[in-house]
């Protein structure tokens, strides 16, 4: 029997109304509110003021400066009026190096003498509490072997040496940042079995106008040759102990045999570019292609493989002696109550947690985030709410595994799915001038508006036109953002968009890339230059970037909060599938699946009936009375319900934390995003495998087509009208 509150809001939906909704127009391009107050109230002396406490000393994840940095945030949430802080706090298995007997690199000659010794700290980083050079997770060991290098340590490069001939079997990989995640190198080096593996930063992407002192920091923000990039090396989001569940008290954990299953297996130490010419300027070998050539001055680099003909006999030794710890680490949660919907989340975070003083990674972005909670603060002072309920988040322990958030989004994995609405997300506000966007699909339109409504660095013009302007874009023509529309996993939002399906928003200003289009990040990154001075002297002087972060994450998180429709864009899912058709068709994906016998056209012609789908409904809503609130919410959770008809219940096929089947990171590469991942992760090698392997794959290649027909099919019913199935 149908309760009379149910047939009541059957009634509403099915309704036609005498007149559109008022905001029906703005659909697409967010509303038409003013919002100049909270743009001319975000303050940068007090970003500054932030950014001084928070980065004057190291503050890694479980160490005595985060756990008061905890405290210090949580007290200033309270301070400002939120009307909810809580700190909540997971004890997960951290890792650390030695204190007593750092991690190095070391080269002995025939007669086994030490010839060279690596850096374990920046030259010139004297605080006692910044932790040694070290790679989180790697295992723990000592191995010696003959040096290769093995360019950016992408798959890519490593089947070259193959094709080329290297059997890489035993030898030490030298590999560079820059493209690809380091813990997907690890893998990638312990899969094509080398013994250990060296990650080193190299000038061509950290130094690229000269590594002379006048050139590189405390001078420029250019990196010095000892300055090491430290990071973790994990590829699963989370605790290891407690993989795809919660870390709560009393929760089952692995044992460490189990654990040392989920981490790298072989030991990896990065090292800085002065270091890296000691081992590279000692190969023998072929010279590396022109484009596996860094820029060590005076260098030519070499596969290696061997040593050259003076340093015959030498041997190459890695020693990695981390030590796995338990320890506690903490997330602040500050609320501020909406007044129409408490119960649907907006929600805006960063992670707290440092490999060093962090003034950029992640600093920056916790710096903006408490100003944007002042400002709301203020405003709430003065008698507003949110229409929803805001929710303010400080990571714990992000560096190691996005720990702090995953375990967070495990243990509310319901409430999240059912509530929330968006996560946006912070993590570096800045290092430089020039927006790099990312996002969900639906909400990648948002950036337009928004940035019309910020200030460009100089503050004489909205920031959209300073980004159009610098894009080329004649002044009579719309200038369209390019965002990124697969976030990648490189930050907090990946659990929210991937596990729960709740979209998100990754905000970082960057370098210009069109002056440097070599460099990846920023130079400084996880090392010991990251500093209060770097920012304060040469990145941003007068916090005026900060100061568009600031109110980038006000204009969009206020929009989402108070928007009478939310104004998400459905079509954007339609749009990334066709492209990611189109891109199948033409680099032979489509082809050899067929060759395999496994049909395509039921997903494309599945992608057609989204399409038509999404444009009936629009047609469908336009024509509703949303000044009815209770047709107003039905069709707003429905708008919130689209994202999550993508989620595969048991995950992508080997990857169970990814849940999305259209957006999801690259097996091969944790810091990038692709569209139907699954498919390319399941053709990899997979005329490598034997015959038995081979039909295996091949079935579960039709599977999980099946899948992504089945799940673009449930999207597209359920856009149906709502008194329908």
């Amino acid at each position: 029997m149908i309760s009379r509150g149910v047939l009541l809001a059957l009634i509403a939906i099915s309704c036609v109304a005498s007149r559109s909704f008022k905001s029906n127009q703005d659909l697409n391009d967010g509303g038409p509110t003013n919002y100049d107050w909270e743009m001319n109230a975000v303050d940068p002396n007090k970003i500054r003021e932030y950014l001084i406490e928070l980065s004057k000393e190291p503050h890694m994840a479980g160490l005595r400066r985060d756990k008061e940095l905890v405290e210090w945030i949580a007290d200033n949430w309270r301070t400002e009026g939120l009307d909810s802080v809580r700190i909540q706090t997971y004890s997960m298995l951290h890792d650390y190096p030695n204190k007593d007997n750092p991690n190095l690199v070391r080269i002995y000659n025939s007669a086994e003498e030490e010839v060279f010794r690596s850096h374990y700290k920046e030259e010139g980083v004297d605080d006692p509490n910044f932790v040694d050079a070290f790679n989180a997770y790697s295992k723990s060991g000592t191995v010696s072997g003959l040096p290769v290098y093995v360019n950016f340590g992408s798959i890519e490069d490593f089947q070259q040496l193959k094709a080329s001939g290297y059997d890489l079997t035993g030898l030490v990989c030298i590999a560079r940042y820059g493209k690809v995640f380091r813990g997907n190198i690890a893998e990638n080096a312990a899969n094509f079995n080398c013994s250990a593996a060296i990650i080193f930063s190299d000038p061509k992407q950290v130094a690229i106008e000269g590594t002379e002192p006048e050139h590189v920091y405390p001078n420029d923000f250019w990196l010095p040759g000892t300055g090491v990039q430290r990071g973790s090396l994990a590829l699963n989001d989370g605790d290891p102990q407690t993989p795809n569940w919660p870390s709560v008290e009393n929760a089952y954990r692995l044992d460490s045999e189990d654990v040392q299953a989920l981490l790298p297996r072989i030991p990896v130490q990065p090292i800085g570019y002065t270091d890296a010419k000691e081992i590279l300027s000692r190969l023998g070998g072929q010279d590396a292609p022109e484009d596996w050539q860094g820029e060590i001055p005076g260098l030519v680099y070499r596969i290696g493989g061997v040593f050259n003909s003076e340093n015959e006999g030498s041997r190459l030794e890695v020693m990695v002696n981390n030590i796995l710890e338990e320890k506690e680490s903490s997330n602040v949660v500050g609320v501020l109550y909406g007044s129409e919907e408490p119960d649907r989340y907006v929600m805006l975070g960063n992670h707290r947690d440092a490999w060093g003083f962090g003034a950029l990674d992640p600093s920056s972005g916790t710096a903006q985030l408490m100003e944007v909670v002042r400002v709301l603060g203020q405003k709430m002072r003065q008698g507003w709410r949110p229409k929803r309920t805001m929710i303010f988040l400080s990571w714990g322990s992000e560096e190691y595994s996005l720990m702090g958030s995953r375990e967070f989004v495990e243990e509310f994995q319901i409430q999240l799915e059912d509530r929330g609405v968006a996560y946006i997300n912070t993590d570096v506000c800045m290092s430089g001038e020039y927006l790099s966007p990312a996002s969900s699909p639906t909400l990648a339109h948002l950036f337009k508006s928004a940035t019309k409504d910020i200030w460009s660095p100089a503050g004489n013009e909205s920031y959209y036109e300073f980004w159009k302007r610098y894009e080329g874009v004649p002044e009579e023509e719309d200038f369209e953002p390019d965002v990124t529309m697969s976030p990648g996993a490189g930050s907090d939002h990946a659990s929210f968009i991937y596990l729960t399906g709740v979209p998100v928003i990754d905000i970082m200003f960057e370098h210009d890339y069109k002056k440097y289009p070599n460099m990846n990040g920023y130079p400084a990154y996880h090392t010991g230059f990251e500093t209060f001075r770097l920012v304060d002297e040469i990145y941003d002087p007068e916090f005026r970037m900060f100061r568009a972060c600031a109110q980038l994450n006000l204009r969009l998180g206020l929009e989402m909060a108070d928007a009478e429709l939310l104004p998400w864009r459905l079509e954007k899912y339609a749009d990334v599938m066709d492209a990611a058709i189109i891109d199948f068709g033409l680099n032979g994906v489509f082809d050899k699946l067929i060759e395999l016998g496994v049909p395509t056209k039921h997903i494309s012609e599945a992608v057609l009936r989204l399409r038509k789908s999404i444009t009936a409904w629009r047609e469908y809503i336009s024509a509703l009375d949303l000044s009815n609130p209770l047709t107003l919410r039905t069709i707003n959770d429905q708008i919130r319900g689209f994202e999550k008809t993508f989620l595969l219940k048991s995950g992508l096929p080997d990857r169970k934390q990814y849940r999305h089947a259209v957006i999801a990171p690259s097996k091969f590469d944790a810091y990038g995003g692709s569209a139907f991942p699954g498919i390319g992760d399941l053709l990899f090698g997979i005329d490598e495998l034997g015959e038995v392997d081979r039909l295996a794959r091949i079935k579960e290649l039709k599977m999980h087509i099946s899948d992504l027909m089945i799940v673009v099919d449930r999207a597209a019913k359920y856009l149906q009208p709502l008194p329908l199935l």
